[in-house]
C-alpha cells in the first residue's frame, strides 16, 4: 500500500507533467519501482506534409553561417592569419615550355682519303698506287676509278688528285732526301 507522502508527490508530479496518462504511468512506477514505463511513439500522420528543411544556420545554431561569403570583402582584403594582413599574391601562370630544336650538326670539315700515295705512273691513262691506312692493303687505281667514295681524277709525276662528292684532295709522294 502506498503512503500518503508518496501519493501527494505523485499528484504534484502529475500536475507538473500535465496529463492523466502520465500520472497513471508515474503511479505504476511508484508502486513497482523495478518496472520501466516506455512511452508509446506518436502515431504517424501520413496526410501531413513534411515541413521545408531549415537553413544550415538554424540547424547548427551558428549565426555566421547565414552570412554569405560575398559580403565579407574586408576579410578577403585583410586576412587575419597573414602576417602582413595582405591578401596572397595571385598564382603565377607558367608559360608553356618552348621546345628548342637542336641545331643540325655542323657540316664535317674537309675529309682526307684514308690512303697514302706510294707511286704514280704518269702517262696516257695514269695509274696511282696507294696503301690503305686502315687495312694496310695495296690499292691500284686508274684515272676515273674510285675507292671508299674517292675517285682518282688526275695523275701527275709526284702527286695525284682525288675527289669525292664535296671535297678534293691532293696527295703527294714523300720527298726523297739524300743521305
Amino acid at each position: 500500500m502506498m503512503r500518503l507522502g508518496t501519493t501527494l508527490f505523485l499528484a504534484l508530479a502529475a500536475a507538473a507533467l500535465g496529463s492523466p496518462a502520465r500520472l497513471a504511468a508515474a503511479t505504476d512506477q511508484a508502486a513497482a519501482p523495478d518496472l520501466r514505463v516506455v512511452p508509446r511513439p506518436p502515431a504517424l500522420d501520413l496526410d501531413r506534409r513534411p515541413s521545408p528543411p531549415a537553413t544550415a544556420a538554424a540547424q547548427s545554431g551558428n549565426p555566421l553561417w547565414a552570412v554569405p561569403l560575398s559580403t565579407l570583402t574586408v576579410t578577403r582584403e585583410r586576412p587575419i592569419f597573414s602576417i602582413s594582413r595582405r591578401p596572397p599574391a595571385p598564382p603565377v601562370v607558367a608559360r608553356p615550355a618552348v621546345q628548342v630544336r637542336p641545331a643540325p650538326p655542323p657540316a664535317p670539315g674537309p675529309q682526307k682519303p684514308r690512303m697514302s700515295l706510294v707511286g704514280t705512273v704518269a702517262g696516257g691513262e695514269g695509274i696511282a698506287v696507294f696503301v690503305d691506312q686502315t687495312t694496310q692493303t695495296i690499292i691500284r687505281l686508274r684515272t676515273g676509278e674510285g675507292h671508299q667514295g674517292w675517285v682518282l681524277r688526275a695523275v701527275g709525276a709526284r702527286e695525284v688528285t682525288l675527289q669525292n662528292e664535296h671535297d678534293t684532295a691532293i696527295l703527294a709522294l714523300p720527298s726523297v732526301q739524300a743521305k
